[in-house]
């Protein structure tokens, strides 16, 4: 019985020292657990350092690739709008040249008719293949629609001709002191009351036939004396103003398809 509690006391003896063996190793382990923590946010830190890195120098490349596209864009815009310049440019000399034929030695009967029927196919270009849905809808807000334009065209063709032979008697027109705007946006309304149940076929047949007629007439007109063909007269007045009226109008419509 003594020596099992000798033997008792001997594994009593040892216990304080396994316990502290095993403090030491959790010690130890600790401080390698430590040590391995420190390597590893270490090595996360140069690896959000390498990210910020790469990702302002990514930024810089994007703001450089930016800054390239923005030029290439401005240069190509610029090129165009240079080329489009110049079209115009040549265009615009050239076009006494090209009409130079038909100008030379034409009378002031001659050269307004002339006038007359280019702007007119100005007019008629502009409403080129348009559908009757599209010409239904107004150039722009509070504005009339394609379909309006070309029925003022032709009503505006229709009082010319209706006061045709008192403006080659010398009689001004109608409309020849009306300056305010209201008015005139009153008379042209008038104008278009009868006319806006047409379809837009029946609009551009109008249109088609109404210049068609006015033409006629214009060309029964004789040439001399040549001052009736002046702006100086009432009767070639109220008819040079028809060119500038067509080519407004149809630089209108032109910009209303552009836009869509």
């Amino acid at each position: 019985m003594a020596a099992r509690r000798g033997t008792g006391g001997k594994r009593a003896a040892k216990r304080p020292a396994s316990a502290r063996a095993r403090a030491a190793k959790k010690r130890r382990v600790k401080r390698v657990i430590r040590k391995v923590a420190k390597k590893l946010a270490a090595k996360k830190r140069v690896v959000k350092r390498a990210v910020r890195k790469a990702g302002r120098k990514l930024a810089a490349k994007k703001r450089s690739v930016k800054r390239v596209v923005r030029k290439a864009v401005v240069k190509r815009v610029v090129r165009k709008a240079a080329k489009k310049r110049a079209v115009k440019r040549v265009v615009r000399k050239a076009a006494p040249t090209a009409f130079a034929s038909q100008r030379a030695g034409a009378s002031a009967k001659d050269l307004l008719l002339f006038e007359i029927e280019r702007a007119r196919v100005a007019v008629l270009a502009a409403i080129q293949g348009l559908g009757g849905g599209t010409a239904m809808q107004p150039v722009a807000p509070g504005k009339w629609s394609i379909h309006e334009i070309v029925l003022h065209l032709s009503a505006r063709d229709r009082i010319r001709l209706d006061e045709f032979d008192s403006m080659l008697a010398g009689n001004e027109a109608s409309w020849a002191g009306v300056t305010d705007t209201a008015e005139q946006a009153a008379e042209n309304e008038a104008g278009l009351v009868p006319l806006r149940g047409l379809s837009w076929d029946d609009a551009v047949r109008l249109l088609m036939t109404t210049r068609a007629e006015l033409l006629e007439r214009l060309q029964a007109v004789p040439a001399e004396p040549a001052g009736v063909w002046s702006e100086s007269h009432a009767f070639g007045a109220m008819m040079h103003r028809l060119p500038g009226h067509d080519r407004g109008h149809a630089e209108a419509i032109k910009n209303a398809r552009i836009a869509g």
